[in-house]
């Protein structure tokens, strides 16, 4: 007589944590890139709000595992590292001109960086394919809008898209990596492919923005590491650093060349003899910096001459000196490395995402800015996310030597088959 088991008994604080966890997941795969084409603070409020869910759910499932993931998170090397140029950064105020502008930039590093370690840690052991696919589903449907409001634009009139939409299309082409590496992770190639072309769509509108070439160098680091993961990602993780650490060589060698090109970029080389006039007159500078938030201050005041490099390269090494630059280009060395390190197309989107970022960061996209903060934290997080949405396991196959030394025994009351 077969006994049926009894239903397993409902849990409302679980269903209450999946339900938060999904939640805030979609607040951020979802709603971000779909709401960040209609406001300009779409990143700075909907990722805490998204990050604070995803934590309480973390905290009604399983609170032990928070707190210990929490803590290897912090005390991990990149982890360490962070907390480092974070303390740097507020030390930093203590000879700057400017402490409270700065203070203030100081204060959304830390929450960005808190935001990421909480996020991270509250994210489950498994997560569900349906909550992670809203990533590539919020991707494709705000660059199919963004897509459509340019074009409504270009059509009704001459005057660009409104801000919000720009700073939209912005968060849309640095979300679209992880979208993609969840595609293809899935085997979704047509997927993929669509994805691809409609961002690539997006990103040729952004050229004159300065975005179009750093979404071409995260395109040529995909490829790379998808041909040769371990070799390409060794490259560009020590490209990135060395670019940061050594940056005070570029303006003595390119300002000579610019210069000397038949069509050179006159700003350009503007900016590089500046820069390259600021490390002759403050050497000591140099290693301490000027202060965080010092370079934005300091063109406002006439300190800095309006032409000054806009550039995360510059500004690190002006503001946070050799030390700042040490943490950063360390950070982002591991950082790129650990990237690289993911399952599948999980590495090549990971190691493209960081590409694209340091691209944008060196050629002048807005550093250090508040919303591109919580979107990178926000990229961070779904890249974590995925890593923790592939298979895990795989059927063992049985060695043929146990084959031969386990028989099969018939079954009773039938005869062995005659061979």
């Amino acid at each position: 007589m077969n006994r049926s088991h009894p239903p397993a008994p409902l849990d409302p604080a679980l269903d209450a944590a999946m339900l938060l966890r999904r939640i805030g997941f979609g607040a951020l795969a979802l709603a971000l890139p779909l709401v960040a084409l209609l406001s300009r603070r779409a990143a700075v409020l909907l990722v805490p709000i998204a990050i604070v869910l995803l934590v309480i759910a973390a905290l009604i499932e399983e609170p032990g595992r928070f707190l210990r993931i929490l803590r290897d998170e912090v005390l991990s090397r990149p982890g360490l590292i962070l907390i480092g140029l974070v303390g740097w950064a507020f030390l930093s105020l203590v000879w700057s001109p400017y402490p409270s502008g700065g203070f203030e930039k100081a204060t959304n590093m830390t929450i960005a960086v808190a935001l990421g370690f909480l996020g991270l840690s509250a994210l489950p052991e498994r997560m569900r394919s349906s909550n992670l696919n809203l990533v590539s589903l919020g991707n494709g449907l705000a660059a199919l809008v963004a897509l459509g409001l340019i074009i409504f634009a270009l059509v009704r009139s001459t005057e660009p898209p409104p801000a919000a939409v720009e700073r939209g299309v912005s968060i849309v082409l640095i979300m679209a990596w992880p979208a993609l590496a969840w595609l293809l992770s899935r085997e979704r190639g047509l997927s993929a492919l669509g994805l691809a072309f409609v961002i690539t769509l997006l990103a040729l509108t952004r050229f004159d923005d300065g975005e179009t070439i750093p979404m071409i160098f995260g395109a040529v680091a995909f490829g790379a590491v998808t041909a040769s993961r371990a070799d390409a990602t060794r490259v560009i993780a020590a490209i990135a650093a060395g670019l940061m650490l050594l940056a005070p060589l570029l303006p003595f060698l390119l300002a000579p060349l610019i210069t000397a090109l038949p069509n050179n970029d006159s700003d350009l080389a503007q900016a590089m003899w500046i820069w390259a006039d600021v490390i002759r007159q403050s050497p000591i500078e140099l290693i301490t910096g000027h202060g965080l938030d010092t370079v934005l201050r300091g063109r406002m005041s006439g300190a800095l001459p309006p032409a000054a490099p806009s550039s995360l390269l510059f500004e690190t090494w002006y503001e946070l000196g050799l030390v700042g630059a040490c943490a950063a280009a360390a950070g982002l060395y591991f950082a790129i490395r650990a990237a690289g390190r993911m399952a599948g197309a999980l590495a090549a989107g990971g190691v493209a995402a960081f590409t694209t970022a340091f691209a944008l960061g060196a050629l002048g996209f807005g550093p250090l800015l508040p919303w591109w903060l919580m979107t990178l934290t926000a990229v961070i997080l779904m890249f974590g996310a995925v890593a923790r949405g592939q298979y895990r396991t795989d059927r063992p196959a049985v060695p043929l030597r146990m084959r031969a030394a386990s028989p099969i025994r018939p079954k009773a009351g039938r005869p062995p088959s005659a061979a």
